[in-house]
């Protein structure tokens, strides 16, 4: 028998998904909790081997909690429910200690095998999450192979834009003219198929180039 506990701060959510449980043979609901402060007063006593929990609730973040919750409970998994789609918050789910994520959109099934799954020490992410994900290394990939083309002094000069600093500080920084510094800048920007700031952000980022 699977012990299972629902971290949520909707209680009707909570409910539902309990009633749902209810119908499986081999998975028992032994808490609820509304917050973190609920959850961590009754991890002790309830000893889920399956936790389900949201990201946002009242009193903060539930990602954050997950290596407090591997800490007291190392046989515990992990599965992150959560209405935020965006593959940011799946990785650093996974990245905090996360078995599974699952998007609150997905059927009721994609839930249960992310129970059954992560119980059997595997990790699951539900289907429209592990379509991001396949994209979003598919672009990281893509976005790599742009920064190979640089040459080393156009990759200074791209973590200084990133960074927001001025042509001249630049210059400075490097012993080079503004005039040099913005052919330069003109150059990678092009290579990387790039052409205003917003653009230059966004590229930081899928290539984890941001801290």
């Amino acid at each position: 028998m699977i012990k299972l506990m629902i971290i949520d701060d909707h209680t009707m959510f909570r409910e539902g998904l309990r009633r749902q449980f209810e119908r499986c043979q081999d998975i028992q609901v032994v808490a609820e909790a509304a917050s973190l402060e609920q959850m961590e007063g009754l991890l002790a006593t309830a000893r889920p081997d399956v936790l389900i929990l949201d990201i946002k609730l009242s009193d903060g973040s539930g990602t954050s909690r997950i290596p407090k919750i591997k800490k007291a409970l190392p046989k515990c998994r992990v599965v992150i429910l959560t209405m935020y789609d965006n593959v940011r918050y799946a990785t650093h789910a996974f990245e905090q200690g996360a078995d599974g994520f699952v998007v609150k959109g997905s059927a009721f099934k994609e839930l249960l095998a992310a129970v059954r799954n992560v119980i059997a020490g595997k990790s699951f992410v539900s289907q429209d999450m592990g379509n991001h994900l396949v994209g979003h290394i598919q672009t990281a990939g893509r976005k790599a192979s742009g920064l190979d083309s640089l040459s080393k002094r156009e990759f200074e000069i791209l973590n200084h834009l990133i960074r927001g600093l001025p042509s001249k500080q630049m210059a400075s920084l490097l012993g080079l003219s503004e005039k040099t510094v913005s052919t330069y800048k003109a150059r990678l920007m092009q290579k990387l198929g790039l052409s205003c700031q917003a653009d230059l952000i966004r590229f930081a980022m899928d290539a984890g180039l941001t801290d």
